[in-house]
């Protein structure tokens, strides 16, 4: 019986061994355990390991679509918040880039708390043509949809909060209107405080975005400053 005990021991260990090296166990020269190369013991397991984590690829990154030439409308019409009501045709028809003395006249160099700083003013014309609807605001800022960016999305220069672009050969007082008529046009500018090292390469107009990546989703034009 002690005998038949050891003969089927020897069995029982024959068998198991043979599972083990089945199922990815060492082998008799310590070879690799079975678990495929570039994962963890987790990853066999069933759990992810840091193999198994997705890497963001540049490709998941809005991009900019085809830029449009200045003068040219956007695609859509637009709906200014401002502006309580009404669809507009937006077309930007010219960008002009300051000196550094406008920039001095315009008084950045003691700007208050919180506005951008440059040395290079942008005036930025953009026309407006109501097509649709009838704002409830009359004279409403038109200009503050406007943004400037690089070509990764991010802003380069920015509008000052206080409209101060009123300088000598800068952007022109607009003046004051009391409604909108359908089919009626207006040119208006704004301005942009930027740093000559670093111009902007779009300029985008969009009324509901929350994002720099959703202004590269819309319309936008080539920067092109004369």
């Amino acid at each position: 019986m002690h005998r038949r005990s050891k003969a089927l021991y020897g069995v029982l260990a024959a068998v198991l061994g043979v599972s083990l090296t089945a199922c990815g166990g060492a082998d008799a020269e310590g070879g690799k355990s079975g678990v495929p190369e570039g994962r963890t013991a987790k990853d066999a397991a069933g759990q992810p390991g840091p193999s198994a984590s997705p890497s963001a690829s540049p490709s998941d990154k809005p991009q900019w679509g085809p830029a449009l030439a200045m003068g040219r409308p956007a695609p859509k019409l637009y709906e200014p918040k401002n502006t309580a009501g009404g669809k507009f045709e937006v077309t930007a028809t010219k960008i002009v880039k300051g000196t550094a003395e406008q920039a001095k006249s315009l008084h950045w160099d003691k700007r208050l708390p919180g506005e951008p700083k440059g040395d290079t003013p942008y005036f930025v014309y953009i026309t407006y043509t109501l097509k649709e609807g009838k704002p409830g605001v009359a004279n409403p800022d038109l200009g503050a949809h406007a943004a400037a960016l690089d070509m990764n999305g991010v802003h380069v220069a920015e509008r000052p909060t206080v409209h101060t672009g009123y300088v000598e050969g800068g952007c022109t007082v607009p003046p004051v209107y009391m409604g909108w008529d359908i089919g009626e046009t207006r040119t208006l500018c704004t301005v942009f405080a930027g740093d000559r090292s670093n111009p902007p390469a779009r300029l985008a107009w969009a009324t509901d975005v929350t994002t720099d990546e959703d202004y590269m989703r819309g319309a936008s034009w080539e920067w092109t400053a004369k």
